[in-house]
């Protein structure tokens, strides 16, 4: 059922459904009721669809048949999907015509239809050169080159043949790059471990992709070699080499280069803007995420992704009213219900350290009204990467609060924690800011003490990078401010 309930999904968008889907006579089939009642969320089961169509269970042959038989028709019906009713790219929209003049020329030649199958080929070839489709060049000569042959067109057989050696070539080089890429994504995927085994060797892999690009000029190669090469910067913290990467795979858009009807710019200017960000270049990160906005649809989800990096960069250069706009426009969106949980976690995660960014010290002591999820458990594998922010968070509450006894209780708990989870050398960021939150409570809150013997602790915070993204834990306020902040709490609590 869950198989039916995709392929309808998709069909719906079909220019015309009547052409596999008819409705006889204005009579519904079983066809039809069942078809309607998928689309419809009618069934939740086999087991639901077979009692409502034939009173029986999803074993009833008649049942079987009829599933079979409605399957059939919809995986034809995808033949006819309208792709602009599906929002998608014009190269994605290209492709597929493409796909669809290829399947019509080989039944062409099938049925010895040269002329037409050639009246295709031209059509094809215009469309994959404009777009850089080289697999669909070569699907394309090799049907030229056969209905040649059949014709014994010797001439342009002979003109065919060579282009179609070309670009054979061109798409072996692009096998080889595809290749590559996929490997490392996979691996980068599989485990933090795998990823550990696989960065010495990318380096070599990427001057490999670099290379097959310069000789190929396709853009499949120059993709290969572009998001590995990001992959890679990322995950090893050089974000100024993504910078690099963005601002020339931009220029060579520009020239020509790389081919601007397949190249994401939004990905790119996605990627700029989070490299600005993890590089602290606040300030440039700042107006390149204002003059990238617009180019990101509101409520779109790539919006709200793109909001999150504006609104850290807003954050970090202590821009609060900035910070304050983006939160606003964020959680009264309209679409921001249709984000995955894990993305509404992290908003609301940024909410509550905007606030306690926000407080002024003339606040008075009663607003602090445990906003900071506290019932959320000191350590769970569901909110990796947010572990330490959620400490820090709770422990800043408890701060606020001047409630010694659970900051008492907190500390015991940041000791195991770093004990525990923060062992290796790309957690020293993490691990040096909870020592530094120990402190405040062994020096009993006293904040000249804490900034006096915190100074070796807090220089090593700021001569310490942050790790590349193959580790990091978040740091949603960078650690050097929340310090800050938290003997600025002190200060006023010792007044």
């Amino acid at each position: 059922m869950e198989e039916l309930y995709k392929i309808v999904k998709l069909v719906t968008k079909s220019t015309n459904l009547s052409l596999v889907l008819p409705i006889a006579n204005g009579r519904l089939s079983k066809e039809d009721v069942f078809y309607e009642g998928i689309k419809n969320g009618k069934y939740e089961s086999d087991e639901d669809a077979a009692k409502s169509l034939y009173n029986s269970g999803p074993n009833d042959v008649r049942y079987k048949m009829l599933k079979h038989r409605l399957k059939k028709k919809l995986l034809n019906n995808l033949l006819f999907l309208d792709y602009n009713k599906l929002g998608s790219k014009s190269y994605f929209i290209k492709e597929q015509s493409c796909l669809l003049m290829l399947q019509q020329a080989y039944i062409l030649r099938l049925n010895y239809e040269f002329d037409l199958v050639l009246s295709l080929v031209a059509k094809i070839m215009a469309i994959a050169e404009e777009y850089d489709y080289t697999n669909h060049q070569v699907a394309a000569l090799e049907l030229a080159v056969a209905c040649y042959s059949e014709k014994g067109n010797l001439k342009q057989f002979n003109t065919a043949l060579p282009a179609l050696e070309q670009v054979l070539f061109k798409r072996n080089i692009e096998f080889k790059a595809t290749n590559i890429f996929q490997s490392v994504s996979v691996n980068l995927k599989k485990s933090v471990t795998a990823r550990k085994r696989l960065l010495p060797k990318l380096p070599e892999l990427i001057q490999t992709l670099e290379a097959l690009w310069q000789e190929a000029r396709t853009f499949v190669t120059f993709e290969a070699y572009y998001k590995t090469s990001i992959s890679y910067y990322e995950l090893v913290g050089s974000f100024d080499k993504i910078i690099e990467m963005t601002v020339n795979a931009g220029k060579w858009v520009e020239e020509g280069t790389v081919n601007p009807l397949r190249f994401e710019s939004n990905y790119n200017k996605f990627v700029l803007v989070y490299a600005h960000l993890r590089n602290k270049d606040y300030a440039n990160g700042l107006l390149y995420a204002e003059k990238f906005a617009s180019d990101f649809k509101e409520g779109f989800l790539n919006w709200f992704a793109y909001m999150e990096n504006y609104f850290l960069l807003a954050l970090h250069s202590n821009q609060l009213p900035l910070s304050e706009l983006l939160l606003h426009k964020v959680f009264s969106n309209n679409s921001f219900s249709r984000i995955s949980n894990t993305a509404k976690e992290r908003w609301s995660l940024y909410q509550m350290y905007y606030r306690v960014i926000s407080l002024n010290s003339k606040t008075a002591n009663n607003i602090y009204i445990n906003p900071y999820s506290l019932s959320l458990p000191e350590y769970s594998k569901d909110k990796l990467g947010f572990n330490v922010a959620y400490l820090i968070l709770q422990f800043i509450y408890f701060l606020q609060k001047e409630d010694s006894e659970a900051l008492l209780y907190r500390i015991e708990s940041l000791k195991k924690y770093i004990l525990t989870h923060l062992k290796d050398t790309f957690s020293l960021r993490s691990k040096t800011f909870l020592k530094l939150l120990i402190l405040t409570v062994t020096e009993d809150f006293n904040a000249d003490v804490c900034r006096s013997k915190g100074q070796k602790l807090y220089q090593k915070l700021i001569e310490t990078p942050p790790p590349g993204d193959a580790y990091a834990e978040i740091e949603i306020v960078p650690y050097e401010h929340l310090w800050e902040h938290i003997l600025s709490i002190l200060d006023k609590q010792g007044n």
